[in-house]
């Protein structure tokens, strides 16, 4: 993963093997030390990266979904670094991370723009030669006035001048556009490829202000060399059409999928090398097996890998070839739990999602269709006076369907084990 524009960065320093086995949920450990696989979507991300450094921008937003457990957030933390290692005195990058409630006002966006720029100045400006120091010395004068003034005035500030001089007029004019706040602030962020990244994006508000937001992201100012990259469970698309995003670029609208068993197997296999000291051939057989175990399955891998590190730990650090079906066993437990707390955020009973599992199953690739899912639901549904639009959302927020890439209107079970873990439940 990687190339001249961003190459792979390269593995952090571990996290320490106790608080690495501590953890209840691999978020809790931001940027992962053996962050593997996911180069065909990485290159989507890079792709879209070097069209910005060439100077083109606009109409090409990312968007990564997936079911929850996918490796959203660590795909994410991986692009925001790969930007922040690419920035340089000479050619300034700066990663900004958007919450999704901030989006309904394009002032607070750009003052995050805003903030991140004068952060990545600071930094470039301790590491920059004399003359580029003068620079970005200037570039911070002017992002601290700017950030100033919008904080103190919020949407008044689209009075700003191109020049960066605030124009004090009477109360604020409600009709100010998104367009024009963004504009308004072009003096410093003209100077920076940003790269805005929003996770959860599923939690996006529509409101009227977020669709002017929204259009300021997907086609910035022609000042502002700009690129927006969404994150979020499988209903993201949807979210995003309803707050104005009529159309996506060819190629930059992802499902995430399950990883490779090899792509699995190799990031567990790293996983005990950078804790444990055991032979390299004794290591291989229990990456093999956890991988496989996984399904490739992101989630499933921190969870069968965690496991498998408090099976070693508790046998002082050995990883002889009887311990790894103690470790297999404490991973499988530790899938299944995972998958019950899927299934209990689900808004139906669970004999339900059992009746899809079963008639996926009966389906060629396991795919059923929006008729299928509807005629299937239909009895639940009425039972429960639930819309089937409602319970579909749900389904999908909850991980117990995604929908299927290339086919509109069908869906699957995303996670690999739920439905083997639905059709054996004993309802």
């Amino acid at each position: 993963m990687g190339n001249k524009l961003f190459p792979k960065p390269a593995p952090t320093k571990p996290l320490p093997e106790d608080v690495w086995l501590a953890r209840t949920d691999r978020s809790e450990a931001g940027r992962e030390p053996f962050f593997f696989g996911r180069d065909a979507d990485y290159r989507v991300f890079r792709s879209a990266a070097t069209n910005l450094h060439a100077g083109v921008s606009g109409g090409g937003i990312i968007v990564f979904q997936g079911a929850p457990g996918a490796g959203k957030s660590a795909l994410m933390l991986e692009c925001m670094e790969a930007v922040k290692q690419h920035s340089t005195p000479h050619h300034p990058w700066a990663a900004v991370f958007v919450r999704p409630a901030t989006l309904i006002s394009p002032a607070d966006v750009v003052l995050d723009l805003i903030n991140a720029t004068n952060q990545e100045s600071k930094r470039l400006l301790r590491i920059s030669p004399n003359g580029i120091a003068q620079k970005f010395n200037k570039l911070l004068k002017l992002g601290t006035r700017l950030y100033k003034e919008l904080s103190e005035r919020g949407f008044s500030m689209a009075g700003l001048s191109a020049g960066g001089k605030a124009e004090i007029s009477s109360p604020p004019d409600i009709n100010i556009t998104s367009s024009r706040i963004f504009s308004n602030a072009a003096p410093l962020l003209k100077k920076f490829r940003l790269v805005v990244f929003v996770d959860e994006a599923q939690n996006i508000p529509v409101t009227d202000a977020t669709q002017g937001v929204m259009d300021c992201l997907h086609n910035p100012p022609k000042e502002i060399p700009l690129m927006a990259v969404f994150f979020g469970l499988s209903n993201t698309l949807e979210v995003l059409r309803e707050c104005g995003i009529s159309r996506f670029a060819d190629e930059r609208a992802i499902n995430l999928e399950p990883l490779s068993i090899a792509d699995a197997t190799n990031s567990l296999q790293y996983m005990l090398h950078t804790y444990y000291s055991g032979k390299d051939e004794e290591k291989a057989l229990w990456a093999r097996a956890l991988g496989e175990l996984s399904q490739g399955w992101p989630q499933h891998m921190s969870r069968v890998g965690v496991a498998a590190g408090r099976v070693i730990r508790e046998n002082k650090g050995h990883l002889q070839e009887h311990l790894l079906d103690q470790a297999l066993a404490k991973g499988g437990e530790r899938k299944s739990d995972y998958c019950a707390g899927r299934l209990s955020a689900g808004s139906q009973d669970p004999h339900l999602y059992k009746q899809l599992a079963r008639a996926a199953d009966d389906h060629r690739d396991g795919i059923l269709s929006r008729k299928q899912l509807r005629h299937l639901a239909a009895s639940a549904l009425e039972e429960s006076q639930e819309s089937f639009d409602d319970f579909l959302t749900n389904a999908l927020r909850a991980g117990l369907l995604a929908p299927v890439t290339g086919l509109p209107f069908h869906y699957r079970f995303p996670i690999p084990s739920m439905s083997d873990y639905l059709r054996e439940l004993p309802v």
